[in-house]
């Protein structure tokens, strides 16, 4: 899209950095099935290409799409247990800080990054960290909806019921430069 275009662009004209990053958390309580957990990330990356896609400069310097096949989300895993109670928000903070601001390689991929804070037994943090080229402020909404259902679904033991997606990113993106080209 010309959106993604024009996000692609500034991160040529700066790379290596990380204002473009958005982050979101999700505190969790109660007993965490981890499996499920990392099966509904897989299912969201896999359910949306925009979160496989990588962007390179074409033949012509002008940045080109590059779908990739589903693949299993690398959830990192932080044990935050062992510190004093008092200790434990504080240290999550600054590692999701940390995190949220390393910067994405757009070319290699991936464009999202999960880590899952452990607090006590039964309290968790997941931390999701994406480039603004595959995700806006309304797409979290979205991404913690399907989370929730593919979660609630796996860790019961039942196959996810979600509608097929109409479209995809890419045919947002196609559709627009089509309809806006010429006068």
């Amino acid at each position: 899209s010309f959106a993604q275009q024009r996000l692609w662009f500034l991160d040529q004209l700066e790379p290596d950095q990380s204002a473009l990053n958005l982050n979101m958390a999700f505190r969790m309580t109660g007993t965490l099935d981890e499996c499920a957990l990392g099966r509904a990330l897989d299912a969201i990356v896999e359910r949306h290409e925009v979160l496989r896609t990588t962007y390179v400069a074409g033949v012509d310097g002008e940045p080109v799409q590059v779908i990739s096949a589903p693949r299993e989300v690398d959830l990192e895993r932080v044990e935050l247990a062992s510190l004093a109670g008092d200790r434990r928000p504080a240290e999550m903070q600054r590692q999701i800080g940390a995190r949220a601001n390393r910067a994405f390689d757009l070319a290699a991929g991936p464009v999202l990054r999960a880590t899952l804070y452990r607090l006590t037994h039964d309290e968790h943090v997941l931390s999701l960290t994406v480039h603004h080229i595959a995700f806006d402020a309304w797409s979290f909404g979205l991404l913690a909806k399907e989370l929730s259902t593919l979660y609630a679904a796996l860790a019961e033991g039942r196959e996810p019921a979600l509608p097929d997606l109409p479209i995809q990113y890419a045919d947002y993106a196609a559709w627009q430069r089509q309809w806006l080209q010429g006068e």
